[in-house]
C-alpha cells in the first residue's frame, strides 16, 4: 500500500459473506480502530472518524463501513513519517461490528504493509489494489432456556460463535509450529526501526526474510586444520602464480575465518605489491561521482543485520563502503555503479582494509568475468539464465517441469543469485563459503550452487503453487542455511555436481541462435510496437529519476544556503574578533614601547645608582681603615697606662706603708674605712734594742696591706667601667644593623603595596637586585629627595660621635687616673712632709 504523508485519508472496509448455509446480516458497527503495527493489544488502537457505515447500494449483502483518518495525530506519527526505498511499515485496520442471531460482538483486523511517500508524490500508476483478508466463523445455534414456549424458543434462538480465526492468523500458527526448532537455534537481528511493532519470532520466520548480513560464523578452527592450512599458506607464497596441490580440498571445508582475508587476497592474485590500484584508489575518492546520490541510499540496505555496518558504529563500516563503490563506480566507466555490488564489497570488507578489498573487486569484476553480466541490454545475465534453466533441465526435470507448468521463470529467482553472489539474502557463514569456491574455481560456481539449493529444496517447491515457490525463495530458502553444518553440506553437494565445460559451451551456442531466430522472425511492426513500448518505460523511470533528483536539487539547495548563512555568520564573528585582536595587538605594542622606554629609564638610574654606591663603598672603607688605626692606637695607649698605672701602683704602696697617717688618709678619702678591719695580730720584731720599733714596723705593715686591697678594688672598677663602654659599643652596633633590618623590611612592605595596587608583576623576569633598586629609587622619590647618602651620612656622623665620645671617655678616664694619682702621690708627699 502506498501512501503520501500529510494528507487526509478516507478508510474504506467492506464486509461480505462469501459461504455458509445462512445469511448473517450485519446489525451495527461501532466503530472503525487504526494502528501502526501487528499483532496489537486492543489498548494500542485508535478510533477513528466515522462517515457512515450501512449497506452497500449496488450489492445489499455487501456492508461499507467509512471513517476518517487525519494522520497529522501524535499517536499516528509512525504511519505520517516518510519511509526509506525498500521499506516498509506495518499498520492494522479494525472494525467491531455485530450480526443478526449472535450473541457477541466481533472484530475484523486486517494487518497490511505500507509505504509513505512525501505529501507532494505523484504516482504513475494509481495504488488502487484492495488489501483483503478472509475469516472463518463457526457457529452453534443455542436454544434459549428461559422461554417455556417452543415456539417462542425457535423464534429466540441464538448462534453462540465457536471458532472465529482469520487465514493469516491461522498460517502463523502452524509456522510457528513448524520452525520453534530453528527459531530457539537463530541468532538475534535487529529489525528497521521502520518496523514498528515487530513480530515475534515465529511470524518473521513466516513473513520476513532474512536481513542481509545476518547469522553467526564460526570462527573455532582445529590445531591440525590450522597448521594444515599455515603449511599450505607458506607455500604458497613462495610461487603465488601456481596454486599448491590440495588446496581445493582444503576449500571445500571452508577457510578458516581468522585466514580468510589472506586466503583471498592470494586466491585473487593482489600481491603485498598493488601500487597501481592501491593509488588509483585514493586518486578516484578525491573526484566527484555522479552516482553518490544512489549510492548513499543503497548502503543502508547493505547488511544492516550486521554491527560493523549500522549508522551507530563508530569504526566507519558504512563510510568504507561508500568510499569503494565510489571508487569502483568511476574506476569502471562502462559499467559504473550498479546495485548488487555494495553487497560482495561489504563481504569483503569484513576480512580486509578497504584499499584490499577495492583491488579484490575489481580482479572478481574484471578477471572472472563479474562486469559482463551488469553490461548494458544484460544479455550475459539472460545467457547465464538460459544455461542454469538447462541444467534444471537435465538435472532435476521433474522440478523444470513444474516451473514451466506454473509459469516460474528462471530470473524470478536467480537474478540475485547471479548479481550478488548470493550475499544479499543467505547468513553469512554460507556467504563466506560461497565466495571461497567462487575465487578457487570461477564463475561456474553459481551454477554449482544454483543446482545443489533447488534439488535440495525439491520437494518443498514441487508442492507450492506460483506465490508459494516465491515466497519460498525469498523467505525459507535462506533460513535453511542459518547453520554451519547445513551450509558445509550445501558446499559439498555442490561440489560432487559435475557440470562439464562442453555442455555450458553447447547452451551458449544454442542461446545465441534462438537470438537470431528470434531477431529473424520478429514483425518489424511488432518490434517497433515493442520498442516503443520500451522507451514508454524508459520515459516513465527516467521522469521519476527527474522527479526524485529535482526534490534532491532543491533540498540541496535548501542546504547549501543554510551552510552559506551559517559561514558567513562565522565569517562575520571571524571579522569581529579579528578586529578586537587587532586592537589588542595596538594596545601591546605601545604598552610594550612604553615598558621599553620605562626599562631604559630605570637602567640609568642603576647605573647611577650603583656608582654612588661604590663611591659611598670606598668612603665608608676609609672610614673603617682610620677607625682601626685610632683604635690600635688607644690600645698602645692603655697598655702605656696601665704599665705606668702598676708602677706608681707599687710606688705609692712602697710610700704608703710607712706611714699610718696616709693609709688612714687614703682609706677615708675613698670610704672604704667602716668596711675595712685591722688586723688583730701583729708582728713583733725584736732586734734587741726595744719593743717601740717593732709596734711601728707591725703598724706600717697593716696599712700597707689595706692601701693594696683599695688599688685592687680601684682596678677593678675601671675594669667594669670599660666592659660597660665596650658593650655600649656593641649596642650601636647592634643599632646600626636594625636600621639596616629596618630598611630592608620597608623595601618588601613597599613591594607588597606594590602588588597590592597592580604595578608590580609576580611574573617578573628581572633581575633581584634591579627590582631592588627601583623600590629604592621609588622610596627615595616618595620620601621628597631624601637618598641613601642622607643614611650613610648619618651613620658617618653617629660613627665619629662614637669615636670622639669614646676618645674623650678615655682622655678622661686617664685624667682621671692620673689626678687620683696625683692626689694621692701629693697626700703621701704632704704625710711625709709633716713627719719629718
Amino acid at each position: 500500500m502506498m501512501m503520501r504523508r500529510d494528507r487526509d485519508k478516507l478508510v474504506l472496509v467492506m464486509l461480505k459473506q462469501t459461504a455458509g448455509p445462512r445469511h448473517l446480516r450485519v446489525k451495527n458497527c461501532f466503530g472503525m480502530l487504526l494502528a501502526p503495527g501487528r499483532n496489537l493489544r486492543q489498548s494500542d488502537m485508535h478510533l477513528l472518524e466515522m462517515k457512515s457505515a450501512g449497506q452497500g447500494q449496488h450489492n445489499p449483502r455487501v456492508f461499507v463501513i467509512e471513517a476518517r483518518w487525519n494522520p497529522g495525530a501524535w499517536n499516528f506519527e509512525v504511519l505520517n513519517t516518510e519511509t526509506p526505498r525498500d521499506t516498509r511499515v506495518f499498520m492494522s485496520v479494525a472494525v467491531d461490528v455485530t450480526f443478526e442471531g449472535l450473541d457477541e460482538s466481533l472484530r475484523f483486523i486486517i494487518e497490511c504493509k505500507a509505504r509513505i511517500f512525501q505529501q507532494y508524490e505523484r504516482f504513475w500508476f494509481p495504488p488502487r489494489r484492495a488489501v483483503s483478508e478472509t475469516y472463518r466463523l463457526l457457529a452453534r445455534k443455542t436454544m434459549n432456556e428461559l422461554s417455556a414456549d417452543p415456539c417462542n424458543a425457535i423464534r429466540d434462538d441464538q448462534l453462540k460463535v465457536v471458532i472465529f480465526e482469520s487465514t493469516t492468523e491461522r498460517e502463523r500458527q502452524l509456522s510457528s509450529t513448524a520452525f520453534d526448532g530453528d527459531m530457539e537455534r537463530s541468532p538475534t537481528r535487529h529489525m528497521p526501526t521502520q518496523l514498528i511493532h515487530p513480530a515475534n519470532g515465529s511470524d518473521s520466520d513466516s513473513d520476513e526474510p532474512l536481513l542481509s548480513g545476518s547469522g553467526d560464523v564460526c570462527r573455532e578452527c582445529s590445531e591440525d586444520r590450522l597448521a594444515a592450512w599455515n603449511e599450505m599458506i607458506d607455500l604458497w607464497k613462495q610461487t603465488p602464480e601456481q596454486r599448491p596441490y590440495g588446496l581445493n580440498s582444503l576449500i571445500h571445508d571452508g577457510i578458516p575465518d581468522v585466514l580468510r582475508g589472506e586466503v583471498w587476497l592470494l586466491l585473487a592474485r593482489i600481491g603485498p605489491v598493488q601500487a597501481d590500484l592501491v593509488q588509483a584508489y585514493q586518486m578516484l575518492l578525491e573526484k566527484e561521482c555522479p552516482s553518490e546520490a544512489i549510492i548513499l541510499r543503497d548502503i543502508h540496505r547493505t547488511f544492516p543485520a550486521h554491527e560493523y555496518f549500522t549508522e551507530e558504529n563508530d569504526k566507519g563500516g558504512q563510510k568504507a563502503l561508500y568510499r569503494i563503490s565510489k571508487a569502483y563506480s568511476l574506476y569502471d566507466d562502462e559499467v559504473g555503479y550498479c546495485q548488487g555490488l555494495s553487497f560482495l564489497a561489504a563481504a569483503l570488507l569484513l576480512h580486509m582494509p578497504e584499499e584490499q578489498a577495492f583491488c579484490v573487486l575489481v580482479r572478481i569484476m574484471f578477471d572472472y568475468g563479474m562486469r559482463e553480466l551488469f553490461k548494458t541490454g544484460f544479455d550475459a545475465l539472460h545467457l547465464r539464465f538460459y544455461q542454469l534453466q538447462c541444467l534444471i533441465k537435465d538435472y532435476a526435470h521433474e522440478l523444470y517441469s513444474h516451473f514451466q507448468e506454473i509459469g516460474i521463470e528462471t530470473h524470478m529467482y536467480a537474478s540475485q543469485w547471479f548479481l550478488t553472489l548470493f550475499t544479499a539474502k543467505f547468513p553469512l557463514q554460507m556467504v563466506f563459503f560461497i565466495v571461497d569456491l567462487f575465487l578457487a574455481e570461477g564463475m561456474n560456481t553459481i551454477f554449482h550452487i544454483s543446482l545443489a539449493l533447488l534439488k535440495d529444496s525439491n520437494k518443498e517447491l514441487l508442492h507450492s503453487d506460483f506465490e508459494g515457490i516465491l515466497k519460498f525463495f525469498r523467505v525459507n530458502l535462506p533460513r535453511k542455511y542459518r547453520t554451519e553444518v547445513a551450509a558445509r553440506e550445501l558446499i559439498h553437494a555442490a561440489v560432487k555436481l559435475k557440470i562439464s565445460h562442453k555442455r555450458l559451451s553447447k547452451y551458449e551456442k544454442e542461446w545465441h541462435e534462438l537470438k537470431r531466430q528470434e531477431i529473424e522472425s520478429q514483425d518489424p511492426l511488432e518490434r517497433a510496437q515493442r520498442e516503443s513500448q520500451g522507451l514508454k518505460e524508459q520515459i516513465l523511470r527516467l521522469e521519476r529519476e527527474n522527479d526524485y533528483l529535482a526534490r534532491e536539487l532543491v533540498t540541496s539547495k535548501i542546504c547549501l544556503q543554510e551552510r552559506l548563512d551559517t559561514t558567513e555568520d562565522q565569517l562575520e564573528t571571524t571579522l569581529n574578533q579579528m578586529i578586537i585582536k587587532n586592537r589588542d595587538c595596538e594596545e601591546l605594542a605601545d604598552r610594550e614601547r612604553k615598558l621599553r622606554e620605562e626599562s631604559e629609564f630605570i637602567k640609568q638610574k642603576c647605573r647611577d645608582e650603583v656608582a654612588r654606591l661604590e663611591e659611598e663603598y670606598r668612603r665608608s672603607e676609609g672610614v673603617i681603615v682610620e677607625y682601626k688605626k685610632i683604635c690600635t692606637e688607644l690600645g698602645l695607649a692603655s697598655d702605656e697606662d696601665k704599665r705606668q698605672f702598676r708602677k706608681l701602683k707599687r710606688f705609692i704602696a712602697s710610700k704608703v706603708s710607712v706611714c699610718d697617717r696616709c693609709s688612714n688618709e687614703l682609706a677615708d678619702c675613698l670610704d672604704l674605712s667602716s668596711n675595712s678591719q685591722r688586723p688583730s695580730s701583729s708582728l713583733s720584731t725584736y732586734d734587741g734594742e726595744g719593743s717601740s720599733v717593732g709596734s711601728t714596723t707591725a703598724t706600717n705593715d697593716t696599712s700597707a696591706m689595706h692601701m693594696m686591697e683599695l688599688v685592687e678594688k680601684l682596678q677593678q672598677y675601671e675594669q667594669h667601667i670599660r666592659q660597660v663602654e665596650l658593650e655600649l659599643a656593641q649596642t650601636k652596633l647592634a643599632l646600626v644593623e636594625s636600621q639596616c633590618q629596618n630598611q630592608d623590611l620597608a623595601h618588601q612592605m613597599s613591594v607588597s603595596t606594590l602588588l597590592q595596587n597592580g604595578s608590580y608583576s609576580v611574573n617578573d623576569n628581572r633581575p633581584a637586585w634591579l627590582r631592588k633598586t627601583i623600590s629604592s629609587l621609588r622610596e627615595v622619590a616618595q620620601a621628597h629627595g631624601v637618598t641613601g647618602s642622607g643614611f650613610s651620612s648619618g651613620s658617618e656622623e653617629n660613627n665619629v660621635n662614637f669615636h670622639s665620645k669614646f676618645r674623650q671617655h678615655q682622655r678622661s678616664s686617664s685624667n682621671a687616673s692620673t689626678t687620683s694619682t696625683n692626689h694621692i702621690t701629693n697626700k703621701y708627699t704632704g704625710s711625709q712632709t709633716d713627719r719629718r
